[in-house]
């Protein structure tokens, strides 16, 4: 055969059996497949702020309700953080007690605390103390002027002399001396109220220890935009040494500036020694557009103020 043959045949087979090749298997799958998992975090419970209230002052204290003879109960551990499962008010710890009624000018008279009725804490809703009946005399009188109660022997009250009370001269200088004390402490920020003039909306003078002459105030700034009103109030401590003229100094300050829908301002419902050695403080009420609060601010042995104690806020 020759050459030119054999190539032919080679040409001809070539394709055929190119065409009868069977494909390569394919590699058997030996993959399992996992079903896919959502990582979730752990549940995390609210964090619960610890009340920072003095325990000497006794478990409970009493604000005056809607006349001299209720009261509201307070419990100081209860604070804002506290979830509504968890408060429970021991009625134990105030009904059928004795306590000492405080106001503004001193105080002490002794009363008595009847059932506690109502409370509500339903942060959804409304956020109420429990309310309780105050009995000094056998037709259920109490005390006229009290503002605040502490069981009996947890308290001292101390004298606060009203600006309202003193002599147009007195009450004028001291007046001059507060607004003196705020306009000259540094580092005023409210740039909105720079320039306008500052009012005494409250002030009491009282001796927190001997030698020490000091005065609590309110002191107010108005913007009067017709559209969005707007006021700072500065809550102010100035002690001096007693039976001086000298300034004031400066021993605490507190602003809080807004509308009338967010703005909170504090008012003096007295002054009481708590403790043995006895500490000074200053008992606040925080009233807001919809929410009220209490706070203890406590007088320091170097002579300074600070904030010890705020109460849950209530409210609808």
């Amino acid at each position: 055969m020759s050459a030119r043959v054999v190539i032919a045949w080679i040409l001809v087979f070539a394709p055929l059996s190119a065409c009868e090749r069977k494909p390569s298997a394919k590699p058997a799958e030996t993959a399992s497949t996992v079903p896919e998992t959502i990582a979730t975090a752990p549940a995390t419970k609210p964090v619960v702020i610890p009340s920072t209230w003095d325990t000497s002052a006794g478990p409970v204290i009493f604000v005056r309700g809607n006349s001299t003879a209720e009261a509201y109960v307070i419990f100081p551990t209860i604070t804002d953080s506290t979830p509504s499962a968890d408060v429970h008010f021991d009625s134990a710890l105030a009904r059928n007690t004795t306590v000492e009624l405080f106001q503004r000018a001193g105080g002490g008279e002794a009363a008595r605390i009847g059932a506690l009725a109502g409370g509500e804490w339903n942060a959804d809703q409304c956020i109420e103390w429990p309310a309780a009946k105050v009995q000094t005399t056998p037709n259920g009188e109490a005390g006229s002027g009290w503002t605040v109660a502490f069981l009996k022997g947890r308290a001292k009250a101390l004298a606060m002399d009203t600006v309202e009370a003193m002599a147009h001269a007195d009450s004028a200088r001291l007046a001059a001396d507060i607004t003196r004390l705020v306009s000259t402490v540094p580092n005023d920020t409210a740039r909105t109220f720079r320039g306008i003039p500052y009012s005494v909306r409250t002030a009491y003078r009282f001796t927190p220890v001997a030698g020490v002459e000091a005065v609590v105030a309110d002191v107010v700034r108005t913007l009067n935009q017709e559209a969005n009103p707007l006021e700072e109030h500065t809550l102010v401590v100035g002690e001096r040494p007693a039976g001086s003229n000298a300034p004031y100094k400066l021993a605490y300050r507190e602003v809080t500036a807004g509308s009338d829908e967010t703005l909170e301002s504090s008012d003096v419902l007295a002054a009481v020694a708590i403790g043995k050695p006895p500490h000074v403080d200053l008992v606040l009420a925080r009233e807001g557009y919809e929410s009220n609060a209490y706070a203890l601010l406590e007088r320091q042995a170097d002579g300074s103020w600070r904030l010890r104690w705020t109460s849950a806020h209530t409210g609808c």
